[in-house]
This record gives C-alpha cells, structure tokens and sequence, in this order.
C-alpha cells in the first residue's frame, strides 16, 4: 500500500510540473483563452514476457521496478507553436536509467531543475561524467510545433530501493 500512495505522489507531483511546462510555449496565435499545447502524462510498468518487452499502465510501482514516462506535446491551436520546452520530471524516489530517453537528438538533462545541460552531463570540476541516477529533469526544445502536430518524449526510471 505504502507503494501505491507513493506512486500517487510522484504522479500528482509529474503531473504538476508538466503543466507548469507549457508556460514556455510561445504560441504564434493570439486572443483564445485554450492553452496551445495540452500534455498528456501517461505511465507504464517495463515488464518482460517470454524474452520480450511489455509495457503496462502502472498503478502501483515496488521499489526495483521500472516505470516508463511518456509525455504528449500536443499543438491544439490553429497555429504552430514556437520555442517549446518539453520537460519530463524526474520524481523524487527514483533514478533514471542512462540512455532510456527518447527522442535521443537534443535531450538535455538537470540535476538541480533549473541548469539543463546536453546529456550525459559533466562535473566541471572533476571533469567526468556525473550519473544519470542524479538526474532531476530530462528537457527538449522544439523550435516549432505546427497545427495539430504532436511530440512524445520518454525515458524510464527505476524505483529507488530506499
């Protein structure tokens, strides 16, 4: 149960900090009260079958599992959208899996939620690579979202153990 309430959280707390995201979303359109972009959060539970990969709507989620993030873009006005950021949280609680993001071109990653830099990120200092298990937010800039036209970015994470 414990599981369920936290899977609760982390999906109320994504769901939030997705709709915030549409903020950035310049739209070429003026005077409708609809926002231009909708975002559609959907999560699914990485399973295996036999040797091949299931995905499964996730309800609850256990600490080792994998759950995949899938967020829709969605350009619902008349015009295209410029400068769009597609951000896709990474929840408290769990840790990305390197190389799971998707579109793979331009993906940028935070470990603060505020500085994106191009994946896989570098500690400046050490000059190595800092691990994706500390990543907070993975992000994506469309320059233009036309009409109608929609973007589905991905990654998964692992339930901590902790």
């Amino acid at each position: 149960m414990a599981y369920v309430n936290m899977l609760q959280k982390v999906l109320f707390i994504m769901s939030a900090l997705l709709w915030g995201t549409h903020v950035y979303a310049a739209p070429t359109v003026t005077g409708t009260k609809q926002e231009p972009v909708q975002i559609k959060l959907e999560q699914f539970k990485v399973g295996n079958d036999n040797g091949k990969e299931t995905l499964v709507v996730a309800k609850d989620a256990k600490p080792g599992e994998i759950i995949e993030y899938r967020a829709t873009y969605k350009n619902v006005s008349n015009g295209s959208v410029r400068n769009l950021v597609a951000t896709l949280p990474v929840p408290k609680g769990t840790e990305y899996q390197a190389k799971t993001a998707n579109p793979v071109s331009g993906v940028e990653a935070s470990i603060d939620n505020i500085t994106f830099a191009a994946v896989p990120l570098m500690d400046s200092t050490k000059k190595q690579e800092i691990s994706p298990k500390l990543y907070r937010a993975l992000r994506w800039k469309v320059s233009t979202l036309k009409a109608n036209e929609a973007i589905v970015v991905t990654a998964r994470v692992k339930v901590s153990q902790e």
